[in-house]
């Protein structure tokens, strides 16, 4: 007989599914796409074997699922961010904190570790890239809307595509162990570059 109703069974499976999803964003970016195994991800995420195998069968099956919920952690940073920016944040300062929320940190170092460990499947990567693109169409368009109406569209695409670059690349400088002060200082200068280019 079930100790839990039917909708208890279902909220305790679906936090064990997200304690599984994160951990598996948590081992990408702390040890790697080769290193995030199915114990490592299990462990971290505080469950038994058992639970883990009635919610992904394979290593396989639970990356394809991280796809998607990475790409909605890396959407509520975003949002996070855009509510939290004071309203008279500079054009260059709004691109730089977006971008950098949306893909830096842990979650950015998730997205570059899966990228690359999922590279030679096919179905793997045409859903991340189109669930990544969705995702920077909806971060410009954040974008977009937190800086003055009056800068012209080209203009502010070319400042959004330069620093999603900047930042990818420095998420990678990042992951090969280089001075998180000198990356600082990068942004920084992005930051003041940026507002200059989107002057009126």
């Amino acid at each position: 007989m079930s100790a839990l109703p039917p909708n208890k069974h279902q909220e305790k499976s679906l936090r064990t599914r997200t304690l599984l999803l994160d951990a598996a964003i948590e081992s990408l970016a702390e040890v790697g796409y080769a290193g995030a195994s199915i114990a490592d991800i299990t462990a971290r995420a505080g469950v038994t074997r058992g639970a883990q195998l009635h919610q992904f069968h394979t290593r396989s099956e639970l990356f394809a699922q991280t796809i998607g919920h990475l790409t909605e952690r890396q959407r509520e940073a975003m949002q996070r961010k855009a509510k939290a920016l004071p309203a008279d944040t500079t054009a260059g300062a709004v691109l730089v904190e977006l971008v950098t929320a949306t893909f830096a940190g842990q979650l950015g170092r998730a997205s570059v570790e899966l990228y690359v460990g999922i590279a030679n499947d096919p179905p793997l990567r045409r859903e991340m890239l189109r669930v990544q693109h969705d995702l920077t169409v909806e971060l410009l368009d954040r974008c977009a809307g937190l800086i003055d109406a009056d800068i012209a569209r080209e203009r502010l695409e070319s400042a959004f595509w330069l620093t999603v670059n900047l930042v990818r690349g420095a998420t990678l400088d990042e992951m090969v162990g280089r001075d998180r002060v000198r990356r600082k200082q990068v942004l920084a200068d992005w930051t003041a570059l940026a507002d200059v280019a989107l002057g009126r």
